[in-house]
């Protein structure tokens, strides 16, 4: 990967991550989160992710040990907040296909093929967050922890 697409993709992925960042911060608000300015905050966002998603945000410490099922994880809260806000839709299942191609099918590729590739996962896991992060949807969560 050249210094062109190594600067492209790491400004599209800064965007995505202030959007997306914007979207649950304005979820955590609408919703009674308290503290959604850490949604800006990079590893500490995904507390507000099991708080939306009426988890114990000390699951978080998974990411630490076992990067794996920190992702599980992660995508089983983005289910469940999906669920509470009312866009169980095609949204999550994009998220979850673009984020297990992104993480295991783009070593497959190489030099353009793989920019092209992760570019296009990148934008797809934004517009997926943007749509799952609705506040206008539902504010509904629930207070159940693991």
């Amino acid at each position: 990967m050249g210094t062109t697409e190594f600067a492209t993709f790491g400004l599209l992925t800064i965007i995505g991550y202030i959007i997306v960042g914007i979207r649950l911060m304005n979820l955590c608000n609408a919703s009674g989160v308290s503290h959604g300015w850490l949604a800006f905050v990079p590893f500490l966002n995904f507390t507000r992710w099991a708080r939306l998603a009426g988890k114990n945000p000390w699951l978080v410490l998974l990411w630490l040990v076992f990067f794996i099922p920190g992702l599980i994880l992660s995508l089983i809260w983005l289910n469940k907040i999906s669920e509470n806000t009312g866009t169980k839709s095609p949204w999550f299942l994009v998220y979850l296909i673009a984020t297990i191609i992104s993480f295991a099918g783009t070593s497959a590729f190489s030099g353009t093929t793989q920019v092209i590739i992760s570019l296009i996962l990148t934008v797809a896991m934004i517009a997926a967050q943007w749509m799952i992060f609705d506040p206008t949807k539902g504010t509904s969560t629930t207070t159940a922890t693991v």
